[in-house]
């Protein structure tokens, strides 16, 4: 046995394939083969869910033909309840289409390393982040298996597709923001140099526009908020700020923090007022001297302008 995980672990090097690859490859095999029952087959060891796609709310139904039928009066149930009436425990896949179709509920179905969510239509699909986190399932060594009932159609996904947050870059240099931060309380000799990929909508003197230096960046992360990432619950660091033009005629906030744990990137909606925000969350001697008007640079409070 260790022979042949050696031998494949040295064939997907040759390959350039990464063991994440060679498993989404592996499982979207499964589902186009005659191997397919076996991964919607209900087994002792696993757990059904219903989650109402409107409202988010979820609860388990181990037997969930069973807990139709035997609540046909929950208010949930109310649009397919005269349908529930006239059926029984042998017509499950009808049970379970009815319901998926006119109560807007995902059936989801829990085994070891798999998960299946059956569902009537895209627009029926409901959000299964947060479910996913609270039963640790945002893994790349989770299959998941999307079953549109309407269109018999199934689709093949890892479970840490289902994170919070948009995955950063390979690229993107994280490290080196990382090790910034830690050493956000040391003046260094490069700190009024500009941050890599920052896009900030002002302009510091003696640097290229719309970049942040890592002084005004250290300046916040010295004091400023902490807030948790919605996967791993660890503090997140701010790598962006600002108002960039996103228009003709269209300034919009843009701060973006980033968690170093699960290596994702998030938009602070929180933010209305980047120049009020400035003021308060930078000191003084770090604060941009200009806004950028599309290539000009206009001094800060001039006009109005922050």
């Amino acid at each position: 046995m260790r022979d042949f995980h050696q031998t494949t672990d040295a064939m997907l090097e040759f390959l350039s394939i990464s063991r994440r690859e060679f498993f989404r490859s592996t499982v979207t095999a499964l589902a186009s083969s005659v191997c397919l029952p076996w991964l919607l087959r209900w087994k002792p060891d696993s757990s059904s869910w219903f989650l109402h796609a409107d409202t988010g709310a979820i609860w388990r139904a181990d037997d969930p033909v069973r807990w139709c039928l035997d609540n046909t009066g929950h208010p949930v149930l109310d649009r397919a309840a005269d349908g529930l009436r006239k059926l029984t425990s042998v017509d499950n896949d009808r049970i379970i289409r009815l319901v998926t179709r006119r109560c807007r509920l995902n059936l989801i179905e829990i085994a070891p390393s798999r998960v299946v969510v059956s569902y009537w239509s895209q627009t029926g699909l409901a959000d299964i982040r947060a479910f996913f986190r609270q039963q640790q399932l945002a893994r790349n060594d989770v299959a998941v298996v999307f079953n549109d009932l309407k269109k018999g159609v199934l689709a093949m996904r890892t479970g840490d597709d289902f994170l919070f947050g948009e995955p950063l870059a390979a690229d993107w240099p994280l490290e080196l923001f990382l090790s910034k931060w830690r050493r956000r309380f040391v003046g260094e000799p490069d700190d009024w140099t500009a941050a890599p990929r920052t896009w900030s909508g002002y302009a510091w003197a003696d640097l290229e526009p719309n970049r942040i230096p890592w002084a005004a960046l250290k300046s916040f992360w010295r004091g400023g908020d902490a807030i948790p990432c919605q996967n791993c619950d660890r503090p997140m660091i701010l790598v962006n700020f600002g108002a960039p033009w996103t228009g003709m005629l269209r300034r919009s906030p843009r701060f973006v923090r980033v968690c170093g744990a699960c290596r994702r990137s998030f938009l602070d909606g929180t933010v209305q007022d980047a120049g009020a925000w400035v003021n308060s969350a930078l000191d003084a001697q770090v604060q941009p001297e200009f806004v950028m008007l599309h290539d000009r640079r206009v001094r800060r409070a001039i006009h109005g302008l922050q």
